[in-house]
């Protein structure tokens, strides 16, 4: 089976396929007359170097080339059996419209040269028994174009989103893996009560509580794979002084079965042992364990609240197990 040229080469008739052809047998008239590029059925090997190289699709295999077109298998005959290149006159091709195809020129009255001999050419079966995308990805090769998949992975697009999902990637292990070597008293205090859980995308809350004698100490840590792992520390205090109290006092003051309560609660958004926020608050309940009502005020962190910080941690880390107790 040979190879066709057809109807999409008229007035065309780019040689990109001509250059990859390996045994020379795609021609034109040698006075540039003809309309289109023709293969030579007694030459061409079937190779299907050219399929690719067309830059109209204009090439065929025999058995491939669509009805519409099949007149070309003809007009290619047609063309060397008037004398092919040498010819006087290469026949026009068939009108895109339809029709027969145009009578063979006559016979040149002056014969053309001979042609020299081919010589074999020494090829593997893997040479000659090729995948077409691989012969395409060497023709690309040999004329600097780039084919489809090197352009994707030259794309600027394409590199930025990988090189983003990399970045992304690297960061939550290097967040994760800074979390799991902290040792410090209060990341212990975080994995007691983070446990065996591993943290999520968006973030997942956690609560443990120890009483020391008649005092409740609470610890709620907060845990995402790309945010740190924070400790909330809930520490009871004696009474505050007037600033924590509300302006109608009296109302409170004439319940019998009212009780309040005071505490701090401390806020350490790495779990370090540094402070980042306070918050100071005072609850109002009921002797049913009803909550009445909460006054509360945020504090700048300072040395005796990040002191009071580091004992309470202490006195939660020894209920927990995980420091000794001070005596």
């Amino acid at each position: 089976m040979t190879h066709v040229i057809a109807e999409p080469c008229v007035g065309t008739k780019d040689t990109a396929c001509v250059e990859v052809c390996p045994v020379d047998c795609i021609h034109q008239a040698a006075d540039g007359s003809s309309e289109m590029l023709y293969i030579d059925p007694s030459e061409c090997i079937d190779c299907a170097a050219c399929v690719p190289a067309c830059p109209v699709d204009a090439i065929f295999a025999e058995g491939d080339l669509p009805a519409k077109w099949a007149k070309y298998t003809q007009i290619n005959l047609d063309f060397f059996a008037s004398g092919g290149p040498g010819g006087v006159a290469a026949p026009a091709a068939a009108p895109a419209s339809g029709g027969s195809a145009a009578t063979p020129a006559p016979a040149a009255a002056k014969k053309a040269p001979e042609p020299d001999p081919l010589v074999p050419l020494e090829l593997s079966a893997e040479e000659m028994y090729r995948p077409l995308s691989v012969i395409r990805d060497d023709l690309s090769e040999q004329r600097k174009v780039a084919g489809t998949s090197s352009r994707i992975r030259k794309s600027p697009t394409f590199v930025g989103l990988v090189a983003a999902v990399v970045l992304v990637f690297v960061f939550a292990v290097s967040n994760n893996l800074s979390k799991a070597m902290n040792s410090s008293l209060y990341a212990r205090i975080s994995s007691v009560a983070t446990g065996t859980q591993k943290p999520s995308l968006i973030g997942d809350e956690h609560t443990i509580s120890r009483k020391v004698g008649k005092e409740e100490y609470s610890a709620k840590v907060t845990d995402s794979v790309f945010g740190a792992r924070t400790l909330t520390l809930t520490a009871p205090t004696k009474p505050f002084g007037d600033d924590l109290y509300h302006n109608e006092e009296k109302f409170f003051a004439s319940l019998v079965n009212q009780d309040s309560r005071f505490y701090y609660v401390f806020i350490d958004k790495k779990s370090d042992g540094k402070l980042d926020s306070v918050l100071k608050v005072r609850e109002f309940w009921s002797k049913e364990n009803r909550l009445l009502g909460r006054y509360q005020k945020s504090l700048p962190p300072s040395k005796e609240l990040q002191s009071l910080y580091q004992k309470a941690a202490k006195t939660l880390a020894a209920r927990l197990g995980i420091e000794k107790s001070e005596t």
